[in-house]
């Protein structure tokens, strides 16, 4: 079957290059004249550019939506034949060829052959490192109807199996015209999430979700707002009809968790920023009652803003996963320092990889008050790295946890949802961290 197609694709970039004038028409790419994006982080790289189509079939490539002919990538014609699309490049000869070819799906263009940008050339198709299954293919993702690109946000209460539950929800929109709804709600002492993917549209006020291997539902959408059924969880049998507001702090909203001990008291906080700009700080030291502060919060750059209920303002930082300001802990006396750290880098994260035919088991937990326990024990459960100390959230091109009091230091980047590590164990050669033996660490 390969063979077959790796036939038929040459005889088709033959005839595109020498019948080039003959497929290209006026208007005859104005379908899919547009902005496009380009992201091969799967592919090895984390780097996302940018193609601009216009209607004659001309294309450009950019490192960014200026399309600047200063800084262009490549640039010149399309030709197609068949559904297939050859980008015929302005520097191309029969003697140094520069073409690529893709196909449409849906409002994507999805790569067929390697895509000359600037002086590289992007593989097509990458095979996941961790996953052989999986095959992350090179693809350019329409920026169409991007005013409505952003996170959403609702919640709705329903009673089941004698209680209420409270379901909160996301739905995010973004390139490629793709989307990705999640939902979280509280059942049998634990919480539940449910996660549903799919494409949109938005035509006139109609906005439609069209979820992955499931019927389009069809909703509106008004300035800030869309009226949609959504599924709160696998277990519903029919969708509800729910508001979503545009959620305008989606990018900050978390919680955050700090702890701080003097030789008066140990005050354990917590920070709740929600996606519309609202807050709830909480500080506990021991007290009958806990201190309580709401207001609300705006950022600008990496300096965060509350304004407390009939209070007065006051400044902090927000970078990096990590909220620091002085904040009080006991409501009659001034604010203290504090650092609080999100949620998402707190707690246990394990993970197993395999060497030399022994399977090693890590795990790290990272606590509230900046303290860490590493542990790598191999199948036997014996210990091979032992460690505790203090980490710090540093951010190079990725966002890394550095752990200190290990030697050699181990690479700690967070991931979505994981960890990513690598730790050289004994005996392995030294790599000055930047190699070792990776795990994949799952918050517990």
């Amino acid at each position: 079957m390969k063979a077959k197609s790796g036939v038929g694709l040459g005889l088709l970039l033959a005839m595109l290059l020498v019948l080039g004038t003959a497929v290209v028409g006026t208007g005859q790419f104005e379908s899919i004249a547009g902005d496009y994006q380009i992201d091969i982080t799967d592919l090895g790289m984390p780097l996302v550019f940018y193609l601009r189509i216009g209607a004659e079939g001309t294309f450009e490539l950019s490192p960014n939506l200026d399309f600047d002919p200063a800084e262009c990538r490549g640039q010149g014609q399309l030709g197609e034949s068949g559904g297939v699309h050859m980008m015929i490049y302005s520097d191309h000869t029969a003697e140094s060829p520069k073409t690529a070819t893709f196909v449409l799906d849906g409002p994507n263009l999805v790569f067929q052959s390697t895509l000359p940008y600037g002086s590289s050339n992007i593989h097509f198709s990458v095979e996941d490192s961790d996953d052989p299954t999986i095959i992350h293919t090179l693809t350019a993702e329409t920026l169409a109807l991007s005013e409505y690109y952003g996170t959403y946000a609702g919640g709705h209460s329903k009673m089941a199996m004698g209680s209420n539950i409270e379901y909160t929800y996301t739905l995010t929109l973004g390139a490629g015209l793709h989307y990705e709804f999640n939902s979280q709600f509280a059942m049998g002492g634990s919480v539940q999430t449910f996660t549903e993917t799919g494409s949109w549209n938005v035509d006139g006020s109609t906005f439609t979700l069209t979820p992955a291997g499931g019927e389009a539902v069809q909703g509106t959408v008004a300035p800030g707002e869309i009226t949609v059924g959504i599924q709160p969880s696998s277990m519903a049998s029919s969708r509800t009809e729910s508001v979503l507001r545009v959620a305008t702090h989606a990018d900050f909203a978390g919680t955050f968790a700090g702890r701080k001990v003097t030789p008066m008291y140990t005050a354990e906080t917590t920070m709740v920023l929600d996606m519309f700009g609202m807050y709830e700080y909480t500080a506990n030291v021991g007290m009958p009652e806990p201190f309580v502060e709401k207001g609300s919060y705006d950022v600008a750059g990496t300096e965060i803003t509350f304004t407390p209920e009939g209070g007065d303002a006051y400044v902090g930082t927000l970078e990096n996963l990590t909220l620091a300001g002085q904040f009080k802990v006991i409501g009659n006396m001034p604010g203290t320092d504090l650092t609080l750290l999100s949620d998402a880098i707190l707690g246990t994260f394990a993970g197993q990889a395999t060497h030399e035919d022994v399977e090693y088991s890590t795990t790290l937990t990272l606590n509230a008050d900046g303290s860490y326990a590493l542990l790598v024990a191999d199948d036997a459960g014996q210990p091979v790295v032992e460690a505790a100390g203090t980490f710090q959230l540093m951010r190079t091109m990725l966002l890394m946890v550095v752990l200190s009091d290990v030697e050699p230091a181990p690479m700690c980047t967070v991931g979505d949802g994981e960890l990513n590590f690598s730790i050289d164990l004994p005996g392995m050669d030294s790599t000055s961290g930047m190699g070792g033996l990776g795990f994949s660490l799952k918050k517990q």
